[in-house]
Protein backbone atom coordinates (compact mmCIF):
# COMPACT_ATOMS: atom_id res chain seq x y z
CA UNK A 1 0.00 0.00 0.00
CA UNK A 2 1.29 3.48 -0.84
CA UNK A 3 0.00 7.05 -0.61
CA UNK A 4 -1.36 6.95 -4.17
CA UNK A 5 -3.77 4.27 -2.98
CA UNK A 6 -5.36 6.69 -0.49
CA UNK A 7 -8.73 6.83 -2.22
CA UNK A 8 -9.00 3.04 -2.32
CA UNK A 9 -7.90 2.82 1.31
CA UNK A 10 -10.64 5.25 2.34
CA UNK A 11 -13.27 3.44 0.33
CA UNK A 12 -12.36 0.02 1.70
CA UNK A 13 -11.65 0.92 5.32
CA UNK A 14 -14.41 -1.38 6.51
CA UNK A 15 -12.79 -4.23 4.59
CA UNK A 16 -9.64 -4.07 6.68
CA UNK A 17 -7.76 -1.17 5.13
CA UNK A 18 -6.85 2.06 6.94
CA UNK A 19 -8.76 5.18 5.93
CA UNK A 20 -6.85 8.30 4.93
CA UNK A 21 -8.22 11.33 6.79
CA UNK A 22 -7.22 14.93 7.55
CA UNK A 23 -7.26 17.13 10.63
CA UNK A 24 -5.92 20.58 11.54
CA UNK A 25 -3.61 20.61 14.56
CA UNK A 26 -1.01 23.13 15.73
CA UNK A 27 -1.60 25.22 12.60
CA UNK A 28 -0.89 22.34 10.20
CA UNK A 29 -3.24 20.23 8.08
CA UNK A 30 -2.20 16.68 8.92
CA UNK A 31 -2.99 13.58 6.91
CA UNK A 32 -3.34 10.40 8.90
CA UNK A 33 -4.27 6.76 8.52
CA UNK A 34 -7.01 5.45 10.80
CA UNK A 35 -8.38 2.01 11.48
CA UNK A 36 -10.71 0.67 14.16
CA UNK A 37 -12.69 2.19 17.00
CA UNK A 38 -12.00 2.46 20.72
CA UNK A 39 -9.24 4.03 22.83
CA UNK A 40 -6.83 6.09 20.72
CA UNK A 41 -3.37 4.70 19.95
CA UNK A 42 -1.06 6.87 17.83
CA UNK A 43 1.89 5.55 15.81
CA UNK A 44 4.55 8.07 14.72
CA UNK A 45 7.09 7.36 11.98
CA UNK A 46 10.63 8.61 11.37
CA UNK A 47 12.99 9.08 8.41
CA UNK A 48 13.16 7.84 5.72
CA UNK A 49 9.66 6.50 6.26
CA UNK A 50 5.97 7.38 6.29
CA UNK A 51 2.74 6.56 8.08
CA UNK A 52 2.36 3.27 6.17
CA UNK A 53 5.26 1.92 8.23
CA UNK A 54 2.67 0.87 10.82
CA UNK A 55 0.20 -0.73 8.42
CA UNK A 56 0.30 -4.11 10.18
CA UNK A 57 0.13 -2.56 13.65
CA UNK A 58 -2.93 -0.51 12.64
CA UNK A 59 -4.73 -3.71 11.64
CA UNK A 60 -3.72 -5.61 14.75
CA UNK A 61 -4.67 -2.83 17.16
CA UNK A 62 -7.95 -2.20 15.34
CA UNK A 63 -8.78 -5.88 15.66
CA UNK A 64 -7.98 -5.65 19.38
CA UNK A 65 -10.51 -2.87 19.94
CA UNK A 66 -8.41 0.26 19.54
CA UNK A 67 -8.69 3.28 17.29
CA UNK A 68 -5.28 3.11 15.64
CA UNK A 69 -3.95 6.30 14.01
CA UNK A 70 -0.72 6.90 12.12
CA UNK A 71 -0.13 10.51 11.02
CA UNK A 72 2.25 11.69 8.33
CA UNK A 73 4.58 14.03 10.24
CA UNK A 74 4.75 17.74 9.44
CA UNK A 75 6.04 18.27 5.92
CA UNK A 76 5.60 14.63 4.89
CA UNK A 77 3.07 14.49 2.06
CA UNK A 78 0.13 14.48 2.11
CA UNK A 79 0.50 16.41 5.38
CA UNK A 80 1.20 20.01 4.43
CA UNK A 81 4.51 21.80 4.78
CA UNK A 82 4.06 24.17 7.74
CA UNK A 83 3.90 27.85 6.92
CA UNK A 84 6.28 28.66 9.79
CA UNK A 85 8.96 26.36 8.29
CA UNK A 86 9.83 25.15 11.80
CA UNK A 87 10.88 21.53 12.26
CA UNK A 88 12.48 21.42 15.70
CA UNK A 89 11.55 18.96 18.49
CA UNK A 90 9.50 21.62 20.24
CA UNK A 91 7.22 21.89 17.20
CA UNK A 92 7.05 18.10 16.91
CA UNK A 93 5.97 17.79 20.53
CA UNK A 94 3.31 20.45 20.07
CA UNK A 95 2.10 18.64 16.97
CA UNK A 96 1.62 15.45 18.94
CA UNK A 97 -0.12 17.22 21.79
CA UNK A 98 -2.45 19.00 19.34
CA UNK A 99 -3.17 15.84 17.37
CA UNK A 100 -4.16 14.01 20.53
CA UNK A 101 -6.42 16.90 21.55
CA UNK A 102 -8.04 16.95 18.11
CA UNK A 103 -8.55 13.22 17.70
CA UNK A 104 -9.21 11.80 21.16
CA UNK A 105 -12.43 11.91 23.12
CA UNK A 106 -10.75 12.32 26.50
CA UNK A 107 -7.67 14.37 25.55
CA UNK A 108 -5.35 11.40 25.96
CA UNK A 109 -3.79 8.64 23.88
CA UNK A 110 -1.33 5.83 24.00
CA UNK A 111 1.63 6.71 21.78
CA UNK A 112 4.22 4.74 19.83
CA UNK A 113 7.06 6.72 18.27
CA UNK A 114 10.35 5.89 16.61
CA UNK A 115 13.14 8.08 15.25
CA UNK A 116 11.52 11.53 14.73
CA UNK A 117 8.27 10.10 16.03
CA UNK A 118 10.20 9.12 19.16
CA UNK A 119 11.60 12.63 19.43
CA UNK A 120 8.02 13.92 19.31
CA UNK A 121 7.08 11.48 22.04
CA UNK A 122 10.01 12.26 24.34
CA UNK A 123 9.26 15.98 23.96
CA UNK A 124 5.59 15.51 24.85
CA UNK A 125 6.38 13.23 27.77
CA UNK A 126 8.50 16.04 29.18
CA UNK A 127 6.29 19.05 28.42
CA UNK A 128 2.68 17.77 28.14
CA UNK A 129 2.62 14.44 29.99
CA UNK A 130 -1.09 14.55 30.79
CA UNK A 131 -1.89 13.91 27.12
CA UNK A 132 -0.17 10.50 27.04
CA UNK A 133 -1.54 7.53 28.97
CA UNK A 134 1.41 5.29 28.18
CA UNK A 135 4.22 5.40 25.63
CA UNK A 136 6.54 3.19 23.63
CA UNK A 137 9.64 4.84 22.14
CA UNK A 138 11.85 2.96 19.68
CA UNK A 139 15.41 3.73 18.57
CA UNK A 140 15.38 7.38 19.55
CA UNK A 141 18.29 9.11 21.24
CA UNK A 142 17.10 10.99 24.30
CA UNK A 143 18.70 14.45 24.72
CA UNK A 144 20.46 13.23 27.86
CA UNK A 145 22.60 10.99 25.63
CA UNK A 146 23.65 13.65 23.10
CA UNK A 147 26.89 14.67 24.82
CA UNK A 148 28.05 11.03 24.96
CA UNK A 149 27.12 10.45 21.33
CA UNK A 150 29.04 13.51 20.13
CA UNK A 151 32.22 12.32 21.87
CA UNK A 152 32.10 8.81 20.43
CA UNK A 153 33.78 8.60 17.01
CA UNK A 154 32.14 5.28 16.13
CA UNK A 155 28.66 6.65 16.82
CA UNK A 156 29.37 9.89 14.96
CA UNK A 157 30.39 7.83 11.95
CA UNK A 158 27.20 5.79 12.25
CA UNK A 159 25.01 8.90 12.28
CA UNK A 160 26.87 10.74 9.51
CA UNK A 161 23.51 11.61 7.94
CA UNK A 162 22.66 13.95 10.82
CA UNK A 163 25.61 16.14 9.88
CA UNK A 164 25.48 15.61 6.12
CA UNK A 165 21.82 16.65 5.90
CA UNK A 166 22.68 20.04 7.40
CA UNK A 167 25.28 20.90 4.76
CA UNK A 168 24.53 23.46 2.06
CA UNK A 169 23.47 21.54 -1.03
CA UNK A 170 22.48 18.36 0.83
CA UNK A 171 18.91 18.45 -0.42
CA UNK A 172 19.98 18.64 -4.07
CA UNK A 173 22.41 15.77 -3.51
CA UNK A 174 19.81 13.53 -1.85
CA UNK A 175 16.71 14.47 -3.83
CA UNK A 176 17.75 12.93 -7.14
CA UNK A 177 15.91 10.57 -9.48
CA UNK A 178 15.22 7.21 -7.86
CA UNK A 179 16.19 8.45 -4.38
CA UNK A 180 19.15 6.07 -4.02
CA UNK A 181 19.93 7.61 -0.64
CA UNK A 182 16.69 6.12 0.68
CA UNK A 183 17.71 2.65 -0.50
CA UNK A 184 21.15 3.13 1.03
CA UNK A 185 19.88 4.11 4.46
CA UNK A 186 17.38 1.25 4.66
CA UNK A 187 20.09 -1.26 3.68
CA UNK A 188 22.55 0.32 6.12
CA UNK A 189 20.18 0.53 9.06
CA UNK A 190 17.99 -2.57 8.58
CA UNK A 191 19.80 -4.91 6.17
CA UNK A 192 17.53 -7.85 7.02
CA UNK A 193 14.36 -5.96 6.08
CA UNK A 194 13.07 -6.72 2.59
CA UNK A 195 9.86 -5.04 1.46
CA UNK A 196 10.17 -3.29 -1.88
CA UNK A 197 6.53 -2.18 -1.81
CA UNK A 198 7.01 -0.21 1.38
CA UNK A 199 10.25 1.37 0.17
CA UNK A 200 8.40 2.48 -2.98
CA UNK A 201 5.72 4.12 -0.83
CA UNK A 202 8.41 5.93 1.19
CA UNK A 203 10.00 7.20 -2.01
CA UNK A 204 6.63 8.38 -3.27
CA UNK A 205 6.12 10.35 -0.07
CA UNK A 206 9.58 11.91 -0.18
CA UNK A 207 9.28 12.67 -3.90
CA UNK A 208 6.29 14.92 -3.35
CA UNK A 209 7.23 18.59 -4.02
CA UNK A 210 8.92 20.10 -0.97
CA UNK A 211 8.78 16.98 1.20
CA UNK A 212 12.45 15.98 1.04
CA UNK A 213 13.57 19.54 1.79
CA UNK A 214 11.19 19.63 4.75
CA UNK A 215 12.32 16.23 6.05
CA UNK A 216 15.98 17.26 6.02
CA UNK A 217 15.21 20.44 7.98
CA UNK A 218 14.39 18.31 11.03
CA UNK A 219 18.12 17.77 11.53
CA UNK A 220 19.02 21.43 11.62
CA UNK A 221 16.04 22.01 13.90
CA UNK A 222 17.34 19.43 16.35
CA UNK A 223 20.87 20.83 16.30
CA UNK A 224 19.71 24.38 16.87
CA UNK A 225 17.35 23.42 19.70
CA UNK A 226 20.14 21.47 21.36
CA UNK A 227 22.61 24.32 20.95
CA UNK A 228 20.14 26.76 22.51
CA UNK A 229 19.37 24.44 25.43
CA UNK A 230 15.72 24.10 24.38
CA UNK A 231 15.50 20.33 24.76
CA UNK A 232 13.99 19.33 28.11
CA UNK A 233 15.94 16.90 30.23
CA UNK A 234 13.62 16.39 33.15
CA UNK A 235 11.88 13.60 35.03
CA UNK A 236 9.09 11.71 33.26
CA UNK A 237 6.32 9.93 35.12
CA UNK A 238 4.31 8.41 32.27
CA UNK A 239 4.62 4.62 31.91
CA UNK A 240 7.16 4.26 29.10
CA UNK A 241 8.70 1.29 27.35
CA UNK A 242 11.85 2.02 25.34
CA UNK A 243 12.90 -0.46 22.66
CA UNK A 244 16.28 -0.43 20.95
CA UNK A 245 17.81 -2.60 18.28
CA UNK A 246 21.27 -3.72 19.34
CA UNK A 247 22.61 -2.73 15.91
CA UNK A 248 21.18 0.79 16.08
CA UNK A 249 23.57 3.55 17.28
CA UNK A 250 20.94 4.91 19.67
CA UNK A 251 21.22 1.77 21.81
CA UNK A 252 24.77 2.28 23.10
CA UNK A 253 24.05 5.12 25.53
CA UNK A 254 20.34 4.52 26.04
CA UNK A 255 20.96 3.30 29.60
CA UNK A 256 21.59 6.96 30.54
CA UNK A 257 17.90 7.75 30.04
CA UNK A 258 16.74 5.35 32.73
CA UNK A 259 17.25 7.69 35.67
CA UNK A 260 14.75 10.17 34.18
CA UNK A 261 11.83 7.75 34.31
CA UNK A 262 10.13 7.98 37.68
CA UNK A 263 7.02 6.05 36.66
CA UNK A 264 6.82 2.50 35.28
CA UNK A 265 9.65 2.01 32.79
CA UNK A 266 11.33 -0.83 30.99
CA UNK A 267 14.20 -0.68 28.50
CA UNK A 268 14.58 -3.53 26.03
CA UNK A 269 17.49 -4.04 23.64
CA UNK A 270 16.64 -6.56 20.91
CA UNK A 271 19.67 -8.52 19.65
CA UNK A 272 20.46 -8.43 15.92
CA UNK A 273 17.85 -5.75 15.23
CA UNK A 274 18.50 -2.50 13.38
CA UNK A 275 16.65 0.77 13.05
CA UNK A 276 13.08 -0.39 12.39
CA UNK A 277 12.19 -2.91 15.13
CA UNK A 278 8.45 -2.91 14.36
CA UNK A 279 9.23 -4.08 10.81
CA UNK A 280 12.23 -6.33 11.47
CA UNK A 281 10.59 -8.17 14.40
CA UNK A 282 7.00 -7.34 13.61
CA UNK A 283 5.18 -9.92 15.73
CA UNK A 284 7.51 -9.67 18.73
CA UNK A 285 7.56 -5.87 18.87
CA UNK A 286 3.82 -5.53 18.26
CA UNK A 287 3.25 -7.94 21.14
CA UNK A 288 5.52 -5.91 23.42
CA UNK A 289 3.61 -2.74 22.56
CA UNK A 290 0.22 -4.36 23.08
CA UNK A 291 1.25 -5.86 26.43
CA UNK A 292 2.64 -2.53 27.65
CA UNK A 293 -0.54 -0.63 26.89
CA UNK A 294 -2.82 -3.31 28.30
CA UNK A 295 -0.80 -3.30 31.51
CA UNK A 296 -0.23 0.43 31.94
CA UNK A 297 -3.10 2.26 30.22
CA UNK A 298 -6.69 1.91 31.29
CA UNK A 299 -9.22 1.61 28.47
Amino acid sequence: MNPSSAARATATANAGEPALKYVHANGVRFAYLEQGTGPLVMFLHGFPDNAWSYRKQLQIFADAGYRAVSPFLRGYAPTEIPADDIFDPIALGRDLEALIAALSEDGQACVVGMDWGGTSTFQTLATAPSSIKAAVVMNTAHPITFSSIRRDPDIVRSIFHVYFFQLIGAESAVNVEGLPFVDYLWKLWSPAFDNEEHIRSVKETLSSPGTMAAALKYYGGLTEASRMGRLPINDMHTPTLTIYGSNDPTAKYSVKEERLFKGPHERIVLPDVGHFPHLEREAEVTGLIMDWFRTHASA
